[in-house]
């Protein structure tokens, strides 16, 4: 969100830089217009007569003009260069921050909104996915606990963002842990914090992760990866909502909705005592089991989209229905995470912005169809070698002039003849 204060005396905007200054908003008389709001926010002070000179890439329904004088012709005239609002001259600091506030709440809305479209048009086209969506959706209006479970790579954090920013604690901290992550030394200090001198190299003061997540929501990512010993620890926390920092013996009070997942079978993972038994049942009052991509086919061509316009916007890429339908006959041992890997791959390797499956560059896909036949993929990819071999033969092996006559770049072409070397069809 881009606001500019234009003033055109200076008396009035050192007025104003102050009224703003107090309320702890930072106004540069003139300088660069950011689009940081209220935490850490820059304001430019300006001439109105530059207004024209602001660069068009600029949306200029978000400007704000601070006029001189009251004069009606001038307010016109400004309006009329595409600013949003026009504020005469004498405003106080306090009808200011109303329309930073106002706009700051309509982002924040706008972005929310589109993470729920981003989350519900990408992830949710599948039944499954559906059926979990409209069930996170309840759970998320609650305070109870979820144990989110699913292979790796099936977008287990993504949906417990969701569940936050659709709850009621949305307008306070999301924070996760990845238990895999931290050593198992440090692991307490991470989540409770510790004084300073509270053990050897802690040399300040550290907040916990559940005191930075206060009102907020805490995710233990991989919650099976924490140590047992710790397990009971944090069981004591969630049913005593207080932790105690490590070197210290004062405790504080937490309210910490917390989320957890895991990529484990949580039943073996209990017998194989990596996971507490009542840690289990404490964390899965109501459990969301998200299924791997291979069980929701409807799912992958609308990633496959969201994925290329993700990193591909820049260009109007091109996919064919071949292309969807090898996508679609994979098996994702990666989920989603190997999905966006292989459309980042395609997006490198494609030319002229047409992606074609051997951009894909995925392993043959071992599909066949119901009368046991050779599939489709493997049919094209046998014909398309034969096709490459062929030309490079006429072309003694020169691989510039197989790559023009194939209308292939050099690279595509390199890469092409690494997978032949490495499945064994070329020496």
């Amino acid at each position: 969100m881009i606001h500019l204060f234009a003033s055109e005396t200076d008396q009035e905007g050192t007025r104003l830089q102050a009224a703003l200054a107090l309320g702890g908003v930072s106004v540069n008389r003139v300088g660069v217009i950011s689009d940081e709001l209220l935490n850490g926010t820059s304001l430019v002070l300006a001439d109105v007569k530059t207004l024209h000179e602001i660069p068009c890439s600029l949306p200029r329904s978000r400007l704000i003009a601070f006029g001189g004088n009251d004069k009606a012709d001038d307010a016109i005239q400004i309006l009329q260069t595409g600013v949003r609002t026009y504020i005469p001259q004498g405003a106080s600091a306090d009808s200011i921050f109303e329309l930073i506030r106002t706009d700051v709440e309509v982002r924040n809305k706008s972005r929310k909104h589109s993470r729920e479209m981003a989350a519900k048009g990408g992830i949710a086209h599948s039944l499954a996915m559906r059926k979990i969506l409209q069930i996170a959706d309840k759970v998320a209006q609650a305070q109870i606990s979820v144990l989110i479970a699913g292979e790796s790579g099936t977008g287990k954090e993504v949906l417990a963002r969701y569940l936050h920013e659709h709850s009621p604690r949305a307008g306070h901290a999301f924070v996760a842990l990845n238990c895999a992550a931290i050593p198992e030394t440090m692991m307490e200090a991470v989540l409770f914090g510790h004084e300073k001198g509270a053990y050897t190299g802690a040399s300040e003061k550290r907040i916990g992760k559940f005191e930075l997540a206060d009102k907020g929501t805490l995710l233990l990512d991989e919650i099976t990866e924490m140590p047992v010993g710790l397990q009971a620890k944090l069981l004591r926390v969630l049913q005593e909502r207080e932790v105690e920092r490590l070197g210290s013996h004062k405790t504080r009070k937490v309210d910490v909705r917390i989320l957890a997942t895991s990529n484990r079978n949580l039943k073996q993972a209990m017998k194989d005592g990596l996971l507490r038994e009542d840690l289990y049942f404490r964390l899965s009052v109501l459990p969301l089991n998200l299924p791997p991509l291979r069980d929701r086919k409807a799912d992958i061509e609308p990633l496959a989209h969201w994925f290329i316009h993700k990193h591909g916007a820049a260009k109007n890429y091109r996919v064919g229905d071949v292309v969807i339908q090898t996508l679609q006959a994979h098996q994702w041992p990666g989920n989603i995470r190997e999905l966006e890997n292989c459309i980042q791959r395609a997006l490198v390797l494609c030319d002229n912005a047409t992606i074609t499956v051997a951009d894909l560059a995925l392993e043959e896909v071992e599909t066949k169809n119901a009368g046991g036949n050779v599939s489709l993929l493997q049919q094209m990819r046998s014909q398309e070698e034969q096709v490459l071999m062929s030309v490079l033969a006429k072309n003694s092996g020169v691989r510039k002039s197989t790559a023009v006559q194939l209308g292939i770049s050099e690279r595509t072409l390199r890469h092409k003849l690494k997978q032949l070397r490495d499945r064994g069809i070329l020496p």
